[in-house]
Parts: C-alpha cells; structure tokens; sequence
C-alpha cells in the first residue's frame, strides 16, 4: 500500500464512520431521548449516548483529519484544500454543539449543529467520491 492509498483510506474511513455515527445520533439517539417522558432523564439520557459516541468519533475525526492534511500536504489541490475546510467546519459544529449543550444553551441550536455535522460531512464524501 502506498503513501496517498493510505492516507485516502485515513480520510475515506474517518468520514464515513464520523458521518453514521453523527447522523445515527441525530435520527437515533435524540429521536430515542425525546421518547422519555421527564425532561431531566431525555436530557440525561441523550447526553449518556453522546458521551458514548466521543470515544468512537474522536478516533473517526482525528484519522480523517490526518488523512485529510495528509492528502492536502501531497496535492495541494483546491479539492483537498475545501475538503479540509468541510471538515474543519465539521469540528466546529461538534464543539459549538458541545458548548451550548454543556451550558444548557437552546436545544434548537444544539440540534442545528448536531443536525449541520452530517450535512457536511456529506460534502466531504461526496467530494471525496470525485477522487
């Protein structure tokens, strides 16, 4: 296996586990924690799945970052220079969501990020697809 097949699967793979899991956790797990009738145990619940997720997506990110830096240090290409972008807004939308989840911020904005983390990231695959 060569340098940049390594790298591709690096980005390749931490995309599509950081997006299924994202997206599982907005239809799934928020869907699931609404099903609970106190307020305090939904939000209890939902935070207990998220905490679970961190372990999983900060390995998920953090290859699909390096293989994201590392395929932009190779090509230098526009490509992987918006593909970083995508991807660095991916991780502004975790930790936004994580702060005002963690502040007891609006639960719209919480899910608004929650919800924009797989729509970009959708945008990574899709332009990642392209080759």
């Amino acid at each position: 296996m060569n340098r940049t097949t390594a790298l591709r699967a690096l980005h390749d793979v931490g995309a599509a586990a950081w997006f299924g899991g994202a997206l599982m956790g907005v239809v799934g797990l928020n869907a699931a924690a609404d099903q609970v009738g106190d307020p305090a145990d939904r939000d209890r619940v939902a935070a207990a799945g998220w905490a679970r997720w961190t372990p999983v997506f900060r390995a998920a990110a953090g290859a699909h970052l390096l293989g994201s830096v590392g395929l932009l240090a190779k090509s230098r290409s526009r490509g992987a220079a918006l593909d970083l972008g995508l991807t660095a807004a991916a991780v502004g939308t975790v930790a936004g969501a994580a702060v005002l989840g963690g502040r007891a911020g609006s639960k719209q904005a919480v899910r608004s990020l929650e919800w924009a983390t797989p729509v970009l990231l959708a945008g990574v695959i899709l332009r990642g697809a392209r080759g």
